[in-house]
């Protein structure tokens, strides 16, 4: 016969089990991985290697080629401030007002996702080679 204690608590574990699986949980980016993007992106003022136009609530082109040490130009071609921020660290063109224009450099190869710090739905990625 078993106890009623065993009986919760085998419930108990078959709920949390349960709640294991399944992928809508989401986690923040760890140190590590946060630590490494900031290593490899820096602002940068230089004239720009690659061009992206801000506009109309686009990054034109939002997928951007470059390869390490390239000069990434934002510029905010639209009427409103914008940035391009990436998703995990720090690096960041800041906030670009009409008419400005940032740069972001890249020490090591990889694929970069990046937003407009301001409007969350504006988004894009940097394959650097």
């Amino acid at each position: 016969m078993i106890r009623r204690s065993t009986k919760v608590l085998a419930l108990f574990a078959m709920f949390a089990l349960a709640g294991c699986g399944g992928s809508a949980a989401t986690s923040a980016p760890s140190a590590a991985a946060t630590s490494a993007a900031a290593a490899t992106c820096t602002p940068s003022t230089a004239a720009g290697t690659v061009a992206v136009s801000i506009k109309d609530f686009e990054f034109a082109p939002a997928a951007i080629t470059a390869k390490v040490g390239d000069v990434i130009t934002f510029t905010n071609a639209g009427g409103v401030k914008h940035s391009a921020a990436l998703d995990v660290g720090d690096c960041s063109t800041g906030i670009l007002a009409a008419g400005a224009a940032g740069g972001l450099t890249f020490s090591a190869a990889g694929t970069y996702a990046f937003h407009c710090q301001i409007h969350a739905a504006m988004t894009g990625t940097i394959q650097i080679s």
